[in-house]
């Protein structure tokens, strides 16, 4: 399990980025990993999305992968990225120091049950979050 924290979060988050034009989802992750990291990953199966209305006009769509490490060693990558860190999987799953939402995802690729809460919320004209689950080996 790796986790970093940006200079501008108080919080450890599993690492994380942008999607640049023209580019894949996948070769997006593989990127953002290595940019803020040092660690080569190979993207395994979809965790969970979550959608987040921002306002009217704005949202923000999140996708976390289970991932398989290829090479490299962990650090932090200034200037963005201030700290790294490797916790054992059983400590990440509470880990107060480490954001809920990537909690979430831990507890996904841990194998953990009610890894993810779904939201009550339908949409509408109120901006708000709305959240999918994907579980492997679940229907």
């Amino acid at each position: 399990m790796l986790v970093n924290r940006a200079v501008y979060r108080n919080r450890f988050t599993i690492p994380s980025g942008y999607v640049e034009p023209g580019e894949s989802l996948e070769a997006a992750l593989v990127r953002e990993f290595e940019e803020e990291t040092g660690v080569t990953v190979r993207v395994g199966p979809l965790l969970l999305t979550r959608h987040k209305v921002v306002s009217a006009t704005e949202s923000d769509v999140y996708f976390a992968f289970a991932l398989e490490y290829v090479g490299g060693l962990p650090s932090a990558r200034p200037p963005e990225i201030a700290e790294v860190r490797e916790p054992p999987m059983a400590e990440a799953v509470g880990a107060p120091w480490i954001s809920e939402l990537s909690r979430m995802a831990i507890r996904l690729a841990a194998g953990t049950p009610d890894g993810w809460p779904r939201s009550p919320w339908k949409g509408g004209e109120v901006p708000g979050l709305a959240s999918e689950a994907y579980h492997p080996g679940k229907t």
